[in-house]
């Protein structure tokens, strides 16, 4: 679940749990049977009747403090993110598009930007605007962001980076 990603309760005291995080099941132990199992489980937020936290990567022989204020279960709402953008090392790349729930981006330079649904169907060529921004030597910090979505919704995206070109570190 997204339990999994690291919070820093001063500077982001709301924490959603929104959709299971697949990506880093593998990473840790779980008690769900074998290695497969986590990742053919449906989950049916109109059924919840709990919720486990879990904690990881704690350095041994030291303590953990968790604060809990109240938890509200939320019905999951469509939402339209307006003007993405991607920053990584200064460089700002914003998006000129309104993207419904589902849809994706693909990048793979300022004159090959698309736009797709849900099932994959071309909705539009893009025309980024701003800067490439190119990834530097050891750590990169990336941030993303958009337009406050118009219904309140908190927005959220899951933004990849794949690099091409000569190898970055090490």
């Amino acid at each position: 679940m997204k339990s999994l990603a690291k919070l820093n309760v001063a500077t982001r005291p709301i924490f959603e749990l929104i959709e299971p995080e697949g990506e880093r099941w593998a990473d840790y132990s779980w008690p769900y049977g074998w290695a497969y199992s986590v990742y053919r489980e449906l989950v049916d937020y109109r059924q919840l009747a709990h919720l486990g936290l879990w904690y990881n990567d704690l350095p041994p022989g030291k303590g953990v403090t968790c604060y809990l204020s109240p938890i509200k279960a939320l019905p999951v709402m469509k939402a339209t993110l307006r003007n993405p953008a991607v920053t990584i090392g200064g460089a700002t790349i914003t998006f000129p598009v309104e993207m419904e729930s589902g849809s994706y981006l693909e990048f793979r330079s300022m004159t090959d930007c698309k736009l797709y649904d849900p099932t994959g169907r071309l909705i539009a060529d893009v025309r980024p605007q701003g800067a490439v921004p190119a990834l530097a030597t050891g750590e990169n910090k990336v941030a993303f962001a958009c337009e406050p979505p118009v219904n309140g919704v908190s927005p959220r995206a899951h933004v990849t980076v794949i690099t091409d070109g000569n190898v970055v570190g090490e």
